[in-house]
């Protein structure tokens, strides 16, 4: 059956450091039409990594339509992979993987943005803050819809040194010794471990909302979208704004949630 076809659509394919989660998008709608799934597993190397990409846009998109990938490091201007801290696809012809009539590469808290701007919570707002929390940590400024990338690309890194150091899932699996982020926040006896995550996070963005005055602020990602976290945070970012306004900043949930990075990375292709 051929399920690709269609003027709108795209592939979207967000790489992360725990799941490559992937989906053929109707970039009119923001509806996701089919959907696959693979673990990440980084420690096998980027060629490894790319090979699973590529596999999973020929499966979804059947080499008809363009495919946007949205991956978790810092993307320079003109789409190539500038960081690697999770996945180093530095020096590879990411485009040249993949059988597709177009291949756009975009770091995936700017995609995730363009979706949330489009599609979810940031719609017909500006500027907004989109804050992705998962594995990793990192934030996109939104102005007019448009994710604002900085003079080289750079513009999603949180703080100096960067706060997912001790703000983001890696961070809390690394500190608890457990494997999955889940397990701390559900347990009562790592408390301090979730509070000392979240006011460290709320400290960053505290900054930024001083600094960037966003009409909204945005939380993603696994932990940024977990509610309890998600009121830490808030609570100091509160605290810590300068001048309060009435109403408060609003800080909300992504309303796209997993999917946006899917979405966003399928946009970014069009």
């Amino acid at each position: 059956m051929n399920r690709a076809g269609g003027a709108a659509r795209a592939v979207g394919i967000d790489v992360g450091g725990t799941k490559i989660a992937a989906g053929l998008v109707d970039c009119e709608s923001g509806r996701i039409l089919a959907r696959e799934e693979l673990p990440t597993r980084p420690d096998r190397g980027g060629e490894a990594v790319l090979a699973d990409c590529a596999a999973l846009a020929a499966s979804l998109g059947e080499g008809r339509v363009p495919v946007g990938v949205g991956l978790c490091e810092v993307v320079d201007l003109d789409g190539r992979p500038a960081s690697a801290d999770t996945i180093d696809w530095r020096g590879f012809d990411v485009a040249g993987a993949f059988a597709a009539p177009r291949v756009v590469l975009e770091s995936d808290v700017r995609a995730a943005a363009r979706a949330e701007a489009r599609f979810g919570a940031g719609a017909d707002r500006s500027p907004f803050l989109h804050v992705v929390v998962g594995t990793g940590a990192s934030a996109c400024l939104v102005v007019d819809g448009e994710p604002y990338s900085g003079a080289r690309g750079r513009a999603i890194v949180l703080g100096a040194p960067p706060v997912e150091e001790v703000a983001s899932g890696r961070a809390l699996t690394r500190r608890a010794g457990v494997e999955r982020a889940e397990e701390v926040l559900a347990d009562p006896a790592r408390t301090r471990l979730v509070d000392e995550a979240a006011a460290a996070l709320g400290q960053v963005l505290a900054v930024l909302a001083n600094a960037l005055d966003p009409e909204l602020l945005v939380l993603g990602g696994g932990l940024g979208n977990e509610p309890s976290f998600r009121e830490r945070v808030a609570t100091v970012i509160h605290s810590g704004i300068a001048y309060p306004s009435t109403p408060p900043l609003e800080i909300v949930g992504s309303r796209l949630g997993t999917d946006g990075g899917v979405v966003g990375a399928a946009l970014a292709a069009r």
